[in-house]
C-alpha cells in the first residue's frame, strides 16, 4: 500500500511540474535563454555569490539543452500523432505506442526538472535552501491562497 501511495504522490508531483513547465514554455520568450529576465530570479532571490552564479549558469545551460532535446522529441511525436488525424492512418497499436512514448518523455521532462532543482539545492548554503524550498513550493501552488472555512464550521473568512 505504501508503494502505491508513493507512486501516486510522485505522479501528482510530476503532473504539477509538467504544468509549470508547459506554462513557462507557452509564456516564455522565443529568444535565447540568456535573454530571459526570469532566468536570474533564483540566483537573485537567493543572493547567490559570484561562484554560485557561475555554477548556476552552467547548470541552467545543461538543463536548457536537455529540455530542448526532450521537447523536440515530444513535438515530433505529437506531429506524427495529430498529423495523421485527417486521414486516420494510424492503427490502434501505433497510437498506443506513440502515446506511451509521449508519456515516457513527459516523465523524463519532469525528472529533469526535479534533478535540476536538486542540483540547484546542492549549490545552496543552508539558509538559501529554505528560500529555495519556498520558491519551489510557490511554483507548485501558484496564485493567492484559497480561503477555507474554519474547521469548527463557522463562516468562511472574508475575502
Amino acid at each position: 500500500m505504501k508503494k502505491n501511495t508513493l507512486l501516486t504522490v510522485l505522479m501528482v508531483f510530476l503532473m504539477v511540474m509538467n504544468g509549470i513547465l508547459l506554462y513557462l514554455v507557452v509564456n516564455g520568450n522565443d529568444g535565447e535563454q540568456k535573454n530571459r529576465p526570469g532566468r536570474m530570479f533564483i540566483p537573485n532571490h537567493l543572493d547567490f555569490s559570484s561562484e554560485q552564479r557561475i555554477a548556476f549558469s552552467e547548470l541552467e545551460e545543461v538543463h536548457h539543452q536537455k529540455m530542448q532535446h526532450i521537447d523536440q522529441q515530444y513535438r515530433r511525436l505529437k506531429e506524427v500523432l495529430f498529423g495523421n488525424l485527417p486521414t486516420s492512418r494510424l492503427s490502434t497499436s501505433e497510437m498506443d505506442s506513440i502515446g506511451k512514448r509521449i508519456g515516457i518523455l513527459a516523465a523524463e521532462r519532469e525528472m529533469e526538472v526535479f534533478t535540476h532543482f536538486s542540483n540547484i539545492q546542492d549549490l545552496c548554503k543552508p539558509e538559501q535552501k529554505s528560500k529555495l524550498h519556498e520558491i519551489v513550493k510557490g511554483a507548485l501552488h501558484p496564485g493567492p491562497p484559497r480561503h477555507r472555512p474554519p474547521p469548527h464550521g463557522g463562516p468562511p473568512p472574508p475575502r
